[in-house]
């Protein structure tokens, strides 16, 4: 199968804003669609992309990441839509390449994708809409040096996990959302509340052993327990 290049976030290459406390998008998501698994799309990125966030931190998406979208969680797909969208697609990106790499704390990084949608031009109740669907259900790990790591699974390279959340679950907070139009603190709150089966430890989610991310970029695999 022909390798296809893509352009997929339009043909302008973005300048960062002046203001320190404007977020923005630096360059073009261009991707180049691989061939080499014919059950999961996988995509590599072609050239360098990030985000500045309102704080000012860049988050870069780097030429050479492979992208698959299994890091959005299924409730997002459910209540929002197919991983990389037009609306929100740039903001998945980065997303996805940060969740791959798990440097930085996952709520710090669930936060990333609500700011870049904003800039992406995403409504503000959409935009948090999908923050809850990846706060309930996206992917969740251990940094390295915590008690997890130290006394758990001082073995794993890296160790993640995702909610055992359904919409059904999670639907009284959208009407909220929807209702009241809280921050994005309340909604931690409200989701922490909820969930009956958040983590940390992978042991409560159903899994047998740990959920180990793959090197080359891929999305975790996970083992559901045996009955």
């Amino acid at each position: 199968m022909k390798r296809l290049c893509a352009v997929l976030a339009g043909l302008g290459v973005a300048a960062w804003s002046v203001a320190a406390d404007t977020s923005g998008f630096a360059g073009r998501v261009v991707v180049e669609w691989l061939d080499d698994d014919p059950f999961i799309a996988r995509m590599k990125l072609v050239e360098d992309f990030a985000f500045r966030d309102p704080a000012g931190r860049n988050w870069r998406a780097e030429k050479g990441h492979v992208l698959d979208g299994r890091s959005i969680p299924l409730l997002f797909r459910d209540l929002v839509g197919p991983p990389f969208a037009g609306e929100y697609r740039r903001s998945a990106v980065v997303y996805e390449v940060q969740a791959h790499r798990m440097q930085e704390p996952w709520r710090a990084v669930h936060r990333l994708f609500y700011h870049a949608s904003r800039a992406e031009g995403v409504p503000d109740a959409d935009a948090k809409l999908m923050y809850l669907a990846l706060y309930a259900g996206g992917l969740r790990w251990e940094q390295p040096g915590s008690n997890c790591f130290s006394h758990c699974h001082t073995a794993a390279q890296s160790l993640s996990w995702m909610p055992a959340t359904t919409p059904a679950e999670v639907q009284p907070v959208v009407e909220w959302i929807r209702q009241v139009n809280p921050g994005l603190d309340q909604i931690d709150r409200r989701v922490d509340a909820t969930l009956r089966k958040p983590g940390p430890h992978i042991f409560g989610q159903g899994f047998t052993s740990p959920i180990v991310a793959d090197p080359e970029g891929r999305a975790p695999s996970q083992s559901p327990e045996k009955e």
